[in-house]
């Protein structure tokens, strides 16, 4: 069999399974096509479904005479040029597929008059037929604009015809395409017309007033009365929109659109970190509704992925989705509890947002009476007997200080292959003791006090060697400070101690990086209280009184991961050796938690 060169016919054809699905995937191209062209006003007519007929109207800038004919050639397009435009569309099209491929699955005729021909000059119409596609260019007396017509849909590939659905199946397709063009472009007035008869008006929006109600005509009055409204920024990242409170869900996937710098899109990136904002606040079965817009640079986002445009790929995906899910999150808490920074102007607002809670901050004695509280275990209180005479074993004296310095060898087991679990499972109980049986016997090790030194001993020598390693926050956590600014030494001085802090206003600091080394602790809030306190001292402390600081309060902020494999965490760190590991016997343990219960913290 010889290879031949298809047809441009037959070329296009193979195009259009592409793009040309069914009436509303032209109605698509053809409307981001009228928006990319500037205009302000876009009347689409549609017959039997689309059809028979499908006319854009628009009054943008036009095309003029010379180049009607190239503008239905298969990859020709205004609107990139260079192999580096890719990097960064700013466009809705850009592939130069959408006319020619319409062309060869239904007669299309292109009519335009540019905005740069004289007033009482003739717009032009090109018609492409013929097995060779040939284009036959004719006057035709029009304003300003471009009308599109599209009739007989597949009138030449009958097995298309066979999987078009009833009229009005085509017509809800069309109308939600509409919805979404026109959700996506405020700017933008357009008229539906089906079978002759006006079926829906959308007006442009000139304020954020009009476009909120324009949002209700679209979607529903009835989302827009009860929906929350957001917008937050993180450097060149933008979440902004509607969504609705967790009370009122639906059950389908309707009234759900999301918009990327414009574009309509269906991004399972996106759409699994708004689903994870809602899984624990919606019944099972049922969605949330929402409306919002991401903008980032264009040179973030890559929408040369798909011949329909609906997908896109994004330069740091997890980036994203981190900084929508937190986004989502926030705005959907009880609104006495969101606060942000850029609102507080005043610092006695400032105090009062970021005051530090009484157990962070408190006297030696409250620390010692809270002791008793902190250890004690559930268990005890209903009913176990404590035996008050029973002592435990003090730790062999015979253990050497190289035996200790063993436990700190590295922050983490590289994979978790090279973990062991063969001793079986465990349990972590009140966050704090790690329970594992073995033979008869129950090992407990304390892995609060436990990390809690390892975590110390890792920044002690970091801080010595002058070198702390750290680790960039996903998303950079926005902090208040209760003065307007801080000096080039307050920041050189947080960044001796292994934070990364930048101004990012008055009162405002953003958190962009933190030690690695500090894990299982909320770390966003013990520098919120670090950065309050500090800020209201009278002269600046010096590094070693901060790092000092840092460490007598990591034991406030214990924050353990729920779901941490705390066996393949602890295995390269000998944990069995160290002071805080005990194996017991059944009659030995309540005795442990005795002692436990009035041992005073301390980090080494």
């Amino acid at each position: 069999m010889q290879i031949k060169k298809l047809s441009p016919l037959l070329a296009n054809q193979i195009a259009a399974g592409e793009v040309v699905e069914r009436p509303s995937s032209v109605v698509k191209e053809l409307l981001e096509n009228a928006v990319d062209a500037g205009a302000t006003r876009i009347q689409l007519d549609i017959e039997r479904g689309g059809t028979r007929l499908i006319r854009i109207t628009d009054d943008g800038h036009g095309i003029e005479r010379d180049q009607l004919e190239l503008a239905l050639a298969r990859h020709a397009t205004s609107k990139i040029q260079y192999t580096d435009d890719l990097k960064a569309i700013h466009t809705l099209g850009f592939r130069g597929e959408a006319l020619a491929s319409i062309s060869s699955v239904a007669r299309l005729s292109l009519s335009s008059k540019a905005s740069n021909s004289a007033s009482d000059a003739a717009g032009w119409s090109a018609i492409a037929q013929g097995q060779d596609m040939a284009v036959e260019l004719q006057p035709r007396p029009m304003p300003v604009g471009t009308i599109v017509e599209v009739r007989d849909l597949f009138f030449n590939t009958p097995a298309r015809q066979k999987f078009l659905r009833a009229e009005r199946t085509e017509y809800v397709h069309i109308e939600e395409t509409l919805k979404r063009v026109a959700l996506a472009s405020s700017q933008v007035a357009f008229t539906l017309k089906h079978n002759g008869k006006v079926t829906k008006r959308i007006p442009a929006a000139q304020s954020p007033e009009q476009q909120k109600q324009r949002i209700g005509s679209i979607v529903s009055n009835r989302f827009l009365s009860q929906a929350l409204h957001l917008d937050t920024r993180i450097d060149s990242l933008r979440l902004w929109g509607w969504l609705s409170r967790p009370e009122h869900h639906q059950n389908s996937n309707l009234s759900q659109y999301v918009f990327v710098n414009g574009r309509a899109v269906r991004d399972r990136t996106l759409n699994h970190a708004i689903r994870q904002s809602y899984q624990d606040l919606l019944p099972t079965g049922r969605v949330p509704a929402y409306v919002l817009y991401l903008e980032l640079d264009a040179e973030q986002v890559d929408v040369n992925v798909h011949p329909t445009k609906h997908e896109v790929r994004f330069s740091d995906a997890r980036q994203v989705h981190d900084f929508i899910s937190r986004a989502v999150a926030e705005a959907l808490q009880p609104q006495n509890e969101v606060l942000s920074a850029d609102d507080l102007s005043h610092v006695e607002e400032v105090s009062r947002a970021y005051e530090p809670a009484p157990s962070h901050f408190t006297s030696a004695e409250t620390q010692k009476s809270r002791l008793k509280d902190e250890y004690y275990h559930p268990r005890l209180e209903a009913g176990i007997s404590v035996d008050s005479n029973a002592e435990l074993q003090p730790p062999q004296s015979s253990r050497q200080s190289h035996v200790r310095e063993s436990h700190y060898q590295s922050y983490a087991p590289r994979s978790s292959s090279q973990a062991s679990n063969k001793a079986g499972n465990f349990i972590v109980v009140n966050e704090q003791y790690l329970m594992q049986p073995e033979n008869e016997r129950l090992v407990i090790l304390d892995i609060k006090r436990f990390w809690l030194n390892y975590t110390a001993h890792l920044l002690k020598q970091e801080w010595q060697n002058g070198v702390v390693k750290q680790k960039p926050l996903l998303i950079p956590q926005r902090l208040g400070i209760p003065v307007d600014e801080v000096s080039d030494e307050f920041i050189q001085l947080w960044t001796n101690l292994g934070f990364d802090l930048n101004l990012t206003g008055p009162k405002s600091v953003a958190l962009r990086k933190i030690p690695a080394s500090v894990m299982h602790f909320d770390i966003s809030q013990l520098t919120q209280d670090l950065l309050y306190k500090e800020s209201q001292q009278a002269s600046l402390s010096s590094l070693e009184e901060l790092q000092s600081q840092l460490l007598d309060s990591l034991p406030d902020y214990w924050k353990p991961e729920p779901s941490c494999a705390w066996l393949e965490l602890l295995q390269p760190l000998r944990w069995r050796q160290s002071d805080y590991c005990h194996e017991l016997s059944g009659s030995d343990i309540g005795a442990w938690l005795t002692v436990q219960a009035t041992t005073p913290r301390h980090i080494g």
